[in-house]
């Protein structure tokens, strides 16, 4: 058998160095006739510099998504055409998208901020609330087509919830959605003040509507009592006159009927148990779990899946979500909706839900059309989803909403 081998060996190392021969006397006579003298055959030289091509845009692809992850360059999940360009649908470029931790009544809080591109004082300040897991990171392209769809300077932030940072310096505990709303609640009053001067839009997404509403409740009752208005109504209506709240897809009460919530409820419970999960998965290499997620979640998009792979593939932002859900279902199983608030300034109120949602079901838009004036900015869009965060095209039809919302009326005085 060795012998066999060896025979073999010699008799193709015999034919590799007559077809090297070969291949010297045919480029030598091509040579000859003017064309380029090479010892390698054309197809072997062309595959030869098309893999140093390719290596040097690995490079150059490599250090772009560095700038990215730093958003410098402002693209950060757009489409790969506009990312190219960095230029919104209109023409204009992207503003950049600046992620930052600030201190937010001593806890370090992850806020991701854009300024449209315009020299001029914003004509409207926006304040974004995640869902759950509440990384502002996924909610970039949202803000960028927010931008590109309003025809004013506009100053966008998204709030990211406590513990849900990698980069905040987070360690694992029991963020209860009580202390979530009192962290909205002090950013509101330490980062955008009394509201006279410039009107302010809430957004709430999922669970983050709820603390939307809440917090701007708690707000303006501040405001009222520092306004010394007697009963706080004349306190109240001054604040509710510059701001608005769009809830989308708001999860405001538990729901027993749904399957799907009874399930991450017992979840839930044992936050550590998913922590541990989500903490296994991030030792998978990240292009592996990039297609894993995919895979797992049509709906999500490259950057998007980046997202989940870079934030919640650890244990102290996994644990620190599931613990947030549980605290959810604890307190909404027993929340009732202030009709009578939301009856009060629906004029300065929007919500948005989509079909096939459990968190924000049809029957909560019929409750909300049942217990609010018939005028009041209430859709149901059958092309959304929960999770439009995840993709540019639902992004950019939520911006359309938002839009469309700021321009159905004028808040009230």
């Amino acid at each position: 058998l060795v012998s066999q081998t060896f025979s073999s060996s010699v008799l193709n190392s015999e034919r590799i160095i007559r077809s090297l021969f070969t291949s010297i006397r045919s480029n030598l006579k091509l040579g000859a006739a003017g064309r380029p003298l090479t010892l390698l055959s054309p197809p072997e030289e062309t595959r030869r510099r098309r893999r140093r091509r390719t290596s040097g845009e690995r490079h150059n692809h490599k250090r772009k998504t560095q700038q990215q992850a730093r958003s410098s360059n402002g693209t950060v999940g757009m489409s790969g055409s506009e990312r190219e360009n960095g230029r919104g649908r209109g023409g204009l470029p992207f503003p950049p998208a600046n992620i930052q931790v600030i201190d937010v009544d001593g806890d370090p809080t992850e806020v991701v901020e854009s300024v449209s591109l315009m020299r001029s004082k914003p004509a409207l300040e926006i304040i974004i609330f995640p869902g759950n897991p509440g990384s502002a990171l996924f909610y970039i392209p949202y803000m960028q087509y927010l931008h590109d769809t309003l025809e004013y300077c506009v100053r966008v932030r998204t709030v990211s919830h406590l513990g849900h940072s990698r980069d905040a310096g987070y360690k694992a505990a029991f963020y209860t959605l009580e202390d979530q709303v009192m962290h909205k609640l002090r950013f509101l009053e330490t980062e955008v003040g009394d509201c006279d001067e410039t009107p302010v839009l809430v957004v709430g997404h999922s669970i983050g509507g709820f603390m939307a509403i809440e917090a701007v409740k708690r707000w303006s009752a501040r405001l009222a009592e520092r306004s010394g208005g007697g009963n706080g109504k004349s306190g109240e209506k001054k604040m509710m006159k510059n701001c608005r709240i769009l809830a989308q897809m708001p999860y405001m009460q538990f729901d027993e009927s749904s399957s799907k919530q009874r399930s991450l409820e017992k979840v839930a419970q044992r936050p550590y148990i998913p922590a541990a999960v989500s903490s296994a998965l991030g030792l998978i290499p990240k292009f592996i779990s990039v297609r894993l997620i995919k895979a797992f979640d049509k709906n999500l998009e490259e950057e998007s899946a980046k997202h989940v792979a870079n934030q919640l593939f650890s244990y102290t932002v996994a644990h620190n979500a599931f613990s947030l859900a549980q605290s959810e279902f604890r307190s909404l199983r027993r929340q009732e909706i202030d009709w009578k608030w939301l009856g009060d300034n629906w004029k300065n109120l929007g919500f948005v839900f989509c079909p096939d949602d459990h968190w924000s079901p049809e029957h909560l838009c019929s409750s909300m059309r049942e217990n609010l004036p018939k005028s009041a900015f209430i859709r149901f869009e059958e092309d959304q989803f929960h999770g439009f965060v995840t993709r540019r095209d639902s992004s950019m039809k939520m911006a359309e909403l938002t839009k469309e919302f700021l321009s159905s009326s004028s808040p009230s005085s």
